[in-house]
């Protein structure tokens, strides 16, 4: 879990500026957008390589290419931030950026992507499975619709028992050329950043002595509502 329950970022001080506070608390529930779409990546990733799942290869797709759109969307929200520091906090994770666009303007690389690099419009997986029971290391590749062109190089590992998953790859298009990014380096890359951000807060709050706030009660709330009809239309 990337955020903790006692995180700085679920107890925000009432008393900031509320521009703040509702851009901080967006900040907060793109997070925890984002730490979703990785446990179900890395699921997904786990029961196709066990071969407890195969054919539902658009879930993992969307989980993907939804963790890439948050972190793009967690960068733009962060730069509505009032800043003395020119944004440093978010420069391990803008590499994001060039992989995310691919998806945001698909319909305008039909050439580039499927004719010229003969490439599925959301791209290929390419992850390492460790066996532990064969005590082998399995490369594992996932084609996001018909399979046409070159799936591309495969990379082998030696088997490492400490791992199960290893180094997921999304390879993909940017400017007529492939291109792959480390879906799972880029969670860590995001995990530091998050970290970052939780430590300037905290020093900030600590700095002006303000107090940390209890939202549970108007934190993502549900909101039921009954209709009751006039007696006489019943």
């Amino acid at each position: 879990m990337l955020l903790k329950e006692s995180s700085v970022l679920r107890r925000l001080p009432a008393v900031i500026e509320e521009k703040q506070l509702l851009i901080l608390d967006s900040l907060r529930f793109t997070i925890d957008i984002i730490d979703y779409n990785y446990e179900n990546i890395e699921n997904r990733i786990l029961r196709i390589s066990e071969g407890k799942e195969d054919k539902k290869l658009p879930q993992l797709f969307h989980y993907v290419w939804s963790l890439l759109d948050n972190v793009r969307r967690f960068i733009m929200l962060y730069q509505v931030l009032a800043t003395d520091n020119n944004y440093t906090l978010i420069q391990p994770i803008k590499y994001v950026n060039d992989s995310r666009n691919t998806y945001q303007h698909m319909e305008a690389r039909i050439d580039e992507s499927l004719i010229d690099n003969r490439q599925p419009f959301f791209g290929n997986l390419k992850w390492t499975y460790h066996d532990k029971l064969s005590s082998e290391a399995y490369r594992f590749m996932a084609i996001s619709g018909i399979l046409y062109g070159n799936p591309g190089k495969v990379d082998f590992v030696n088997f490492n028992e400490a791992m199960t998953i290893e180094n997921i790859y999304l390879e993909t298009v940017d400017k007529k050329q492939k291109t792959e990014i480390n879906i799972s380096q880029l969670y860590l890359d995001f995990k530091g950043v998050v970290q970052d951000l939780e430590n300037g807060l905290e020093k900030k709050i600590s700095e002006h002595n303000l107090e940390l706030n209890n939202w549970t009660s108007r934190q993502d709330v549900i909101i039921k509502v009954k209709r009751t009809l006039p007696t006489e239309n019943k």
